[in-house]
């Protein structure tokens, strides 16, 4: 299996090229700055996935067909090959001779990927990706099961294949203890708190309830989970979670003082067993030079009175820096509460 990225910007994006990698299991992975390649080489693989921008999608449709001995037809408003197997809006599914090849257009949302495949994660939360390549490519290679292995974007590593083998996870786990086998880490999460009849509860500012509903997107999610307070404005702050207005003038919304009374509140008025509290800058405007845009404040604390607050400094659009920001805060509660 490959996976071929086509336009220049791709190259870049971290959040789409992970995003794909989280739906689909690849081994090889290309990046072309335009259709200037010879697509024809690569007709060896089972699978293969093109992502490819708006300006170049009618040229590699047309190269499709052309290879295919095949034309283009209208459907549904947008042409593709005659031959196409499986289509939805901006993502169609032929054949050419045995590989399977599944082309995409990225405009303002991602399609379907419509090459079927299960998809196996493990995360691994305390080596980077060059340690944990040392540790996992020799097991891989001696099963003979590809695989792909990226840092995402709460900072820790992810491993995808496609080939499910108990033995190789009972190596893997020997090589590395704290590995977590979960496609959804959220999953994890939830499971690890009710197996201690424990519950979470979240204060959120800059990302706006987006941890909360990654959390009540699962089905249960209320045996772990009661509500969070989503403290956009400084007035609510102040009057739902009790941070202190002279705290929020001395040091601003955005600072590690103010997430650390944002998870006092919360703990309190909820009486939940854990929390998270963030804060930050998630642009396009509202930066300074001591606070630039992607600045974010990510806070995870206890009803013992244990508590631990990070800086961040994230990079990408306004829905990116929320992302990363909740990521992040998933990886600091685990890691801080050694929940491996």
């Amino acid at each position: 299996m490959a996976t071929i990225f086509i336009g220049k910007e791709f190259k870049y994006n971290k959040y789409l090229q992970n995003y794909i990698f989280s739906k689909y299991s690849t081994s090889k992975i290309y990046f072309f700055d335009s259709v200037e390649f010879h697509i024809d080489k690569f007709f060896d693989e089972k699978e293969l996935l093109i992502i490819v921008n708006e300006k170049l999608y009618s040229t590699i449709s047309k190269i499709i067909a052309t290879l295919n001995n095949d034309s283009l037809e209208l459907k549904d408003g947008y042409l593709i090959p005659t031959k196409t197997i499986l289509y939805e809006k901006n993502s169609f599914l032929v054949q050419k001779n045995k590989t399977l090849m599944n082309i995409i257009k990225i405009t303002d949302f991602i399609p379907n990927i419509l090459l079927q495949n299960q998809i196996y994660t493990i995360h691994l939360f305390n080596y980077d990706t060059q340690t944990s390549d040392i540790f996992i490519k020799p097991i891989f290679e001696s099963f003979k099961i590809p695989y792909v292995i990226y840092e995402n974007e709460g900072g820790w590593c992810e491993i995808k294949f496609e080939k499910y083998n108990k033995n190789l996870l009972k190596q893997l786990k020997g090589f590395i203890p704290h590995m977590i086998f979960e496609d959804n880490i959220f999953n994890y999460l939830k499971s690890k708190l009710e197996q201690n009849n424990q519950k979470i509860t979240f204060a959120e500012s800059c990302t706006g309830g987006l941890i909360a509903s990654y959390i009540t997107k699962l089905a249960g999610s209320s045996n772990i989970f009661d509500g969070s307070v989503i403290s956009y404005a400084n007035s609510i702050k102040s009057k739902w979670l009790g941070v202190d207005e002279r705290v929020l003038e001395r040091f601003g919304a955005v600072s590690e003082e103010t997430v650390q009374q944002m998870l006092l509140g919360i703990l309190e008025i909820s009486e939940s067993d854990y929390a998270i509290a963030v804060s930050g800058i998630a642009g396009p405007s509202g930066g300074s030079k001591i606070k630039p845009v992607g600045t974010v404040f990510i806070g995870v604390g206890d009803k013992n009175g244990k508590f631990k607050v990070e800086r961040l400094q994230l990079n990408g659009d306004r829905e990116q820096v929320q992302y990363q920001t909740m990521m992040n805060s998933i990886r600091l509660f685990i890691k801080f509460f050694n929940f491996l």
